[in-house]
This record gives structure tokens, C-alpha cells and sequence, in this order.
């Protein structure tokens, strides 16, 4: 199936592809489209042992069919995806027009964060590997002159719009008699995030932070409820040399899986007796309490690249996270690299052949946990 997708996208590579116009009066749409086929090969090492595999995972986790409505200053965008039916629509509207002043509404993406670089597992762009992971959440988003303010609703919409409060995080297994899970989580309240981007020629430079809170409530009354807040400050950007650029980002937070813009603490796990979560620790006596313990994160990533003839852009970059908090014996760091060249074919076609490496360093309890090594490439085309 994955060898019948990947032809697929070579055979409408093979053909034109454009968006589709119409405009009449103050009315507009456009139709337009990303189609993404991947082949890549996998070593792994973990614990010692080793595993190979091979696969595809971007036709079906990006590729993306959008619909843009626009009249006068209100547009209407809409992007179904396979996995993700319903990935992005939102309201904009424009004051007076201009493109730097506007609101909105809907499921848009999130803006307290910067990546770039890494095609491979589906553009993991050095997430978890040095740079913090945007999402498509429901919001409310004003912006004017560079400075944006949102804020988003992360658990309403269902699990396609919910941050990871009930992944593997802080919710303990552990069920009562009926079956029902004894810690609930929620989000508390809309998280805020800010961000400022400034640009001209040869740089864009960005600042971002973000904000929320998420309570854990446990059903059996056995514990008192907590809270848990969730935040990030960071920067990133690119600046431009001629037909070379410099990508970078740094950033630092807390409990970043909340909000899903890190996702490798590895369970949270504690290696004190049963495994317990951060959420619920043992005392020295065995006695489980309510003490919370957080966990801090802090990231950077920095990527070059140059392009030739307009047609070759080879990129190399490399990323590090560092987790640590209290009540902890290791923390799951982990370092990324990657080198690649995306090929222009034609406006509308591009392949990028790409290798990287990434070091999962140690889990929770120090031991090393290994390696991957992927070798492989990725056919777009964007109309």
C-alpha cells in the first residue's frame, strides 16, 4: 500500500498541477492543495537491540486538500486532511483590508513556537530534538503590526483538538470497580499565547510565550486536586546572507507535554517503587502522597543552508533538549541532526533526499535508551 501511495504522488508529479482561481467582484476562492509521499529507512537501537523498518508517513499525516473563501474583509479558510479530516478552518477578518491587522476565529495553528529543517518522520522539524512542536487548535487570535495575542481552548472539540492531558503524562492507569479511571485531567482555563515577529529583507525574528493551566482531579476523593501550569518562552528565526541562511530557536518551559509542544518525557516515570507518575510520589516509607513535581525543559536548534540556481538547497542542522525537575534521577534528553536538499523541480514539485540522526540519550531511570538513524526521501507537490 505505502510503495502504491508513494507512485501515486509520482505520477501527479509527472503532470501540472494548479490551484484553482475565481474571483467575481468583491468575492474570491481558491482551491489548493499539498500532496506528500516519503519512503524512508530506519535503523534502531534500543536497550541493545536492534530493529530495521521502512515506511511512509506523510501522505497520510500532511498531505492536505484547502478551500479559501474570501468577500470583501472576511476570508473563510478550510483544510481537510487524511488522518485529520477536519485540520484547520477559521474566520479571518482584516481591518480595513490590511494584511498586518486582523482577527481569528477557528482552528488555526499555534503560534508559541519555531521549528524547521527535519523532513523525516513526517517533518518532525526537529521537534523534541532542540525545537518546540505547533498544533492546530481552536482559538481566538488578534494581530496587528507583528504582535499577536491568542487564546486557546486546547479541550474543547473532542480528542482532534484536546493537548495531551490524558496521554501519558500525569494520568495514572489505576480504575475503580466499575472500570472508570480514578484521575481525571482538564484544562482549567484557555491558555494564552503571545508572539511578535519582526521582518525585513534579510531577517525574521520571532519571540513567543505561552501560558496554561491544567487541574488533575482524583474521582475516588482520595487526594487533593492539583494543578499543573504549563509554559514556554522562547525565540527563532532565520536570517538570510545572500543565498545562504541561518535558522535558530532557544526556548524554556514547563510541563511542555500539556500543551503538546513536547511530547518525550518518556511517561514521567519516577524510579521509586511501583513506577509511580510525578503527579502521586512515595514517600520514603512507601506511603504515596500528593506532592507535584514538575518538569523543566530548555531547547535550542540552529540550521544552515544555501541555494544554488534556484533549483538546490542542501541544509544541515542540529537540535538539543534538556529536560531536569526535582524528584527525578535522569530526565529523557535528546539530540537530533539532520542533512538534506530539497530539489526544485518546478514551481510546483520539489524532492528532498535526507539523512538524520537522533540520540534518545537516557530515560527516567539512566539507562541509555539508544539510537535511530534514517535514510530516505520526500516528494511534495504544492499547488
Amino acid at each position: 500500500m505505502k510503495k502504491i501511495l508513494f507512485s501515486l504522488i509520482m505520477v501527479l508529479a509527472a503532470v501540472p498541477v494548479f490551484a484553482v482561481e475565481f474571483e467575481s467582484g468583491e468575492f474570491k476562492a481558491n482551491i489548493y492543495g499539498e500532496i506528500y509521499g516519503d519512503a524512508f529507512y530506519t535503523y534502531s537501537e534500543s536497550y541493545g537491540q536492534s530493529s530495521n523498518s521502512f515506511g511512509s508517513q506523510a501522505f497520510v499525516g500532511s498531505s492536505l486538500l484547502g478551500v479559501e473563501l474570501t468577500y470583501g474583509n472576511v476570508t473563510g479558510t478550510f483544510e481537510a486532511g487524511l488522518a485529520d479530516p477536519v485540520q484547520r478552518f477559521f474566520l479571518t477578518y482584516r481591518f480595513g483590508g490590511a494584511e498586518d491587522h486582523f482577527i481569528v476565529v477557528g482552528r488555526d495553528t499555534t503560534i508559541a513556537a519555531y521549528s524547521f529543517g527535519q523532513v523525516s518522520n513526517d517533518f518532525q522539524s526537529l521537534n523534541d530534538l532542540g525545537t518546540l512542536a505547533d498544533n492546530d487548535r481552536l482559538q481566538i487570535r488578534y494581530g496587528i503590526k507583528g504582535f499577536e495575542l491568542a487564546v486557546i481552548f486546547p479541550s474543547l472539540g473532542g480528542g482532534w483538538n484536546s493537548d495531551n492531558t490524558d496521554d501519558t503524562g500525569y494520568k495514572l492507569s489505576a480504575v475503580d470497580s466499575e472500570g472508570n479511571a480514578l484521575y481525571t485531567p482538564f484544562n482549567v482555563l484557555p491558555r494564552v499565547e503571545l508572539a511578535y515577529t519582526y521582518t525585513n529583507d534579510t531577517l525574521e525574528f520571532k519571540v513567543f510565550g505561552a501560558y496554561g493551566a491544567y487541574m488533575y482531579s482524583d474521582n475516588s476523593n482520595a487526594f487533593s486536586d492539583k494543578v499543573f501550569h504549563s509554559y514556554n518562552i522562547g525565540f527563532g528565526g532565520q536570517a538570510d546572507f545572500g543565498n545562504s541562511f541561518l535558522q535558530f530557536t532557544g526556548w524554556y518551559g514547563a510541563n511542555l507535554d500539556l500543551m503538546d509542544a513536547l511530547g518525550n518525557y518518556k511517561s514521567r516515570v519516577v524510579s521509586i517503587q511501583n513506577n509511580k507518575f510525578s503527579m502521586f510520589l512515595s514517600d520514603e516509607k512507601g506511603t504515596t502522597t500528593t506532592q507535584a513535581e514538575n518538569i523543566q525543559s530548555a531547547g535550542v536548534a540552529i540550521g544552515l543552508g544555501h541555494t544554488f540556481n534556484e533549483k538546490y538547497t542542501p541544509q544541515i542542522g542540529v537540535g538539543y533538549t534538556l529536560n531536569f525537575g526535582d524528584g527525578y534521577d535522569k530526565m529523557d534528553d535528546s539530540l537530533g541532526a539532520y542533512l538534506n536538499c530539497v530539489i526544485q523541480i518546478n514551481d510546483w514539485f520539489a524532492i528532498t533526499p535526507e539523512i538524520a540522526y537522533i540520540n534518545k540519550m537516557q530515560d527516567s531511570a539512566g539507562e541509555k535508551e539508544g539510537y535511530d538513524f534514517i535514510a530516505g526521501a520526500m516528494a511534495s507537490v504544492v499547488f
